[in-house]
């Protein structure tokens, strides 16, 4: 049973009682591994709703990834019984954007500032680098050497909260002049403080703000708007944050400054803090102890992960970071008590090189796994210190047979598929980009055969012609049959995507290549072959057209050579792909670093490596260092990057349920002279190469040999897939359409093909929402808060004001999505129909607007057991005080609704019904479908027996989902599906 599985089915303990019981001041929570630090926010959040203390739109709940929001999400919303239309469980980051989003102007930021990574900075830079007035950081050699190095240092100024201005005048005071180095230190700082204004006054003029900006800009406009930090105070009254410890300088400000006037909640563990190079500080826990002086502790020591001896293992390594740890310096107890009983053991393995290390942790897999039935592969975690360890132990995966899974933090530029995908854009603007086209016959499931290409290459070369020609001359060139139509329906491809070039999004062009090369269709039958790498390659495509839909967003008209260029860039300027944990992986083997092991558990964790160089690791760079007359929390410690190294070992270890293994080798080079140190944490616990467990049975190599893994390699593996935790109709309304389409578009969450009524729609509501947001405004009906409901009684007036005819048609302009059109013909007879359409709306209502009570509106109910989210267009109040709940549509008007017509409002009704932030509205007398091709509404009001049916039906639906019933239903809906030319089941 996992932590979470197990605090799930648990009564809380009594400090976890004593945390979520306190709402009388400011609470710091020290919060050990394992301890169900979650599980208290979690319960401390529902709690709070419970008793009415508080609504859920009064409560904030910030953590660090979006991985963690979610999960805290997921587990408030099973304890709430009726869900709720808004609450805000969130990263630092994305509270900060959204704040931005509807303040930033007061501050005097872009109004559609676009938020752009580290690498896209780095970019920006670079095409603008002689713009700066560079020397020490310019090489003459290599310009843009210096650039990451740079933007990495005003990164670090943001976090400390120090803006162009302070530093530029911090630079010339420097009293440094005495001789000649002094004069080019400070020389050396001006320079510096001048590229840090210059690089921020870019982002601006490029409306731009990178990641930095949204909690730095998000901290001024608090301190210089009072009026807005007193809207945001009075909406928040409970504050939370979770793992506190990894908090920097500026998000703490901004907590800070939230909470003056709410009930402040913070949780961490300094053991765990292992982000200094982001910007954390372990000091600012003890800062929070000085600016909270009133604040109180709980300490939560009971461990629901791991046996008591790893406990106690990591607890005497730890204890070598005193006295800069919590525990020493406020007097508390933090050793952790197992509350499972169940025997562990820590054991440690040295080897004489590389090679002998892997293949003991995979025999050591493959030997414990083999003797329990009940083990699967996902038990087994190899924990290194950098991602550049692991490729030994992934070959030796590879070579034995067993599945495995390797959460790298970065890497998906190098991901087969994503090398496929450039090297076809490549071809498509050169056709003589020679090895594109080879690494396009070497596509896998092709099925090039060796021979064929022995010829195809020896010809080309022969006859000194491109590989574009020579697939032309094919035929000619003795290849098989099968040959020659593979290099045919290579050429047929590049063709089209040239010609798609010229008229689709850059997006759009890849997917017809990976539709009409049936590259889709292999990867949706990789569960059927128990192709685990195939499946890999789903989540890794994924990723990378969400990097081509924020390029395109960015760069909108853009064609595919400028995303070549810049992807070129984005390689040049060191970036490798961020990749993301997959969560509906087969079951296999978890290779991670210690870092991304974090906030995960494993019954059997291999922590290997272990040796002084590795882990800890050779202090790498700090970079650009800030003056350390400007930081505002001064490192207390000489020793602070290995009592980070500490943490982070100390993190490894408590990933741990039942046994935890380290292992080291002598050499890692081949240079048998070079003997490695075992890891000084192993040394301080007493462990030495002479007491490692190996050497109770020497004949290693002999042991390993006899472990053979063949029957592991012809396994195939078995796929888990992480259902959704919760619904929407249109996922209800796709599973119903066809169960198989469902699992492709939301399970397998393959990338669609988009149709262009999809995006006339889009654009038309958009349209409409500006448009009476605008009325809203206009009559002084504007939302009270960031995220909250326009709740308000409204009277109809003969003063109302409205927009023109001919601001409605510049807002349609403004919100056209011209993207999924077939031809410019149709994206031209859409624009006109959107105009007549928006006409005949103005026309229609010209003496009867109305003030809509809220627009876009979320909710998140209970229907049974399950969750159901969704958004409502538009509720306006009536004459009697009602309500009316309408929804947009664009399609073919009807003339009567059918009962399945009715489902997607029935559910409005039951959300507006069920949720009191609705209720007080006030009551529903009618759901109306407004069909904007002939400005006609059909209303009708669902009574209690159609509401009743609708969540019968809702709840079966989920129920076959979550069984996993995803057999193909064909039928009229394949004509207008996006997986049609991948699915063997169409009709």
């Amino acid at each position: 049973m996992s932590e979470k599985e197990s605090l799930d089915v648990l009564k809380l303990n009594k400090a976890q009682e004593e945390a979520v019981n306190y709402n009388d001041g400011p609470l710091l929570i020290i919060a050990g591994a394992g301890t169900g630090k979650t599980a208290v926010i979690t319960e401390k959040i529902a709690r709070i709703i419970k008793n009415g203390l508080a609504k859920p739109e009064e409560i904030l709940a910030l953590t660090f990834t979006d991985k963690a929001a979610n999960e805290m999400r997921d587990r408030v919303d099973q304890k709430i019984s009726l869900g709720y239309a808004d609450m805000q469980i969130s990263t630092f980051h994305n509270f900060c954007l959204n704040l931005l989003r509807e303040y930033g102007l007061e501050i005097g930021l872009p109004v559609d500032f676009k938020q752009v990574t580290e690498n896209e900075a780095w970019i920006l830079m670079r095409n603008h680098i002689y713009d700066f007035n560079l020397d020490y950081y310019r090489p003459l050699g290599n310009p843009n050497s210096k650039i990451k190095a740079l933007i990495g240092h005003f990164s670090k100024l943001k976090d400390e909260l120090i803006d162009s201005e302070n530093y530029l005048d911090f630079a010339e005071k420097m009293i440094l002049d005495k001789d000649e180095a002094e004069i080019k230190e400070k020389n050396r700082i001006i320079e510096l403080a001048d590229a840090y204004q210059k690089y921020n006054q870019l982002l601006l003029d490029n409306a731009m703000l990178d990641f930095g900006d949204l909690i730095f800009y998000a901290v001024k406009l608090l301190r210089d708007r009072p009026n807005i930090l007193k809207k945001i105070q009075e909406r928040f009254k409970y504050i939370l944050i979770d793992e506190f410890q990894d908090v920097n300088w500026s998000q703490y400000e901004l907590i800070k400054k939230l909470s003056e006037t709410a009930k402040l909640t913070v949780v961490g563990d300094d053991d765990q803090s292992i982000y200094a190079f982001r910007g954390s500080n372990v000091s600012i826990i003890m800062r929070f102890k000085e600016d909270f002086t009133s604040a109180k502790e709980v300490v939560l020591t009971e461990n629901y992960r791991s046996g008591q001896e790893i406990l106690d293992f990591a607890y005497e390594s730890i204890k070598h970071n005193n006295p800069n740890r919590l525990e020493d310096k406020l007097k508390i107890n933090k050793k952790l008590i197992a509350f499972n009983k169940k025997k562990s053991s820590v054991e440690y393995f040295h080897f004489n090189n590389i090679i002998e290390e892997t293949d003991f942790v995979i025999n050591k897999i493959s030997e414990i796994k083999n003797k329990n039935k009940e083990v699967v592969w996902d038990d087994f975690a190899i924990l290194v210190r950098a991602n550049s360890h692991a490729e030994a132990f992934l070959n030796a995966l590879d070579k034995s047979g067993i599945p495995y899974e390797f959460l790298a933090s970065s890497g998906l530029y190098r991901q087969k598929i994503i090398m496929d995908i450039i090297s076809f854009l490549r071809v498509v603007t050169n056709c003589y980009e020679d090895t594109g086209f080879y690494r396009l016959l070497r596509m896998t499931f092709l099925n090039f055969k060796e021979n064929d290409m022995q010829k195809f290459l020896f010809l080309a070369k022969k006859k000194s012609i491109s590989y574009y020609e020579a697939l032309k001359r094919a035929r000619h060139f003795g290849l098989s049959e099968e040959g020659i139509k593979i290099a045919e329906k290579i050429i047929d491809l590049v063709h089209a995507g040239m010609k798609n070039n010229r008229h689709l999004k850059i997006s759009q062009v890849i997917y017809e290549f990976l539709e009409k090369s049936h590259y889709l269709k292999f990867l949706t039958d990789a569960e059927k072959r128990g192709d685990a790498e195939s499946i890999r390659q789903i989540y890794h495509l994924i990723q990378f057209f969400k990097l081509v839909d924020k390029y395109e967003e960015i760069t909108p008209g853009a064609e595919i050579i400028d995303f070549v260029k810049y992807f070129d860039a984005l390689v040049e300027s060191g970036d490798k792909g961020k990749m993301y944990q997959a969560e509906n992986t087969p079951d296999s083997v978890n290779v991670i670093t210690a870092h991304g092991a974090k906030g995960l558990e494993f019954k059997y964790v291999f922590v290997v490596n272990c040796v002084d160089s590795r882990f800890p690791n050779s202090k790498n760079s700090e970079g650009i260092e800030i003056p350390a007359e400007l930081l505002k929390e001064k490192l207390n410690s000489k020793d602070f990057s290995i009592e980070e190294e500490r943490r982070l070992f100390y993190v490894a270890a408590t990933r741990a349920k039942e046994k935890l293994f380290f292992t080291t080798a002598q050499t890692y080079t081949g240079n048998i002279s070079r003997k490695n140190k075992i890891s000084r944490f192993l040394a301080e616990m007493n462990f030495s190469e002479e007491l490692s467990s190996t050497n109770k049975n020497n004949d290693i190599s002999k042991m390993l040999e006899n472990k053979k893994q063949k029957e592991i390699a012809e396994k195939k593996s078995d796929f888990i897939y992480d259902l959704p935790k919760t619904f929407s109709f249109s996922q209800i309304k796709s599973y119903e359409a066809c169960p198989y389409a469902y699992k492709l578009a939301h399970i397998l969450k393959l990338p669609q093909k988009l149709h262009s009524h999809l995006s006339f729609g889009n654009s038309i509501h958009l349209t409409l929402q500006k448009f009476y947001k605008k009325i809203q405004e206009l009559n002084d009906l504007k939302q009270d808060s960031l995220f909250a409901l326009p709740i308000k009684n409204v009277k109809k007036t003969d003063k109302l004001q409205v927009p023109s005819f001919a601001d409605l048609i510049k807002i349609y302009e403004n919100s056209w999505i011209e993207d999924n059109y077939v031809n410019e013909v149709e994206r031209k007879k859409y624009f006109a129909d959107g105009k007549r359409i928006l006409k005949d709306f103005y026309e229609t209502n010209l003496n009867n607007w109305t003030i809509p009570v809220a627009l876009e509106s979320g909710f998140k109910i209970k229907i049974g057991e399950f969750l159901l989210n969704g958004k409502i267009d538009r509720i306006d109040k009536l004459a009697d005080g009602t309500l009316e709940i309408i929804d947009y549509k664009t399609g073919k008007p009807k003339e009567k609704l059918e009962a399945g017509d009715k489902a997607q409002l029935l559910i409005y009704q039951i959300a507006a019904q069920t949720l009191p932030e609705y209720r007080n509205i006030g009551e529903i007398s009618k759901l109306s479908f407004y069909y904007l091709t002939n400005n006609k509404k059909l209303d009708f009001l669902g009574k209690e027996k159609d509401l009743d049916k609708e969540i019968k039906k809702i709840e079966e639906t989920i129920i076959n989902i979550k069984n996993k019933n995803f057999e193909a239903k064909p039928g009229f809906e394949c004509d207008y599906c996006s997986f049609r030319d991948i699915c063997e089941y169409k009709k």
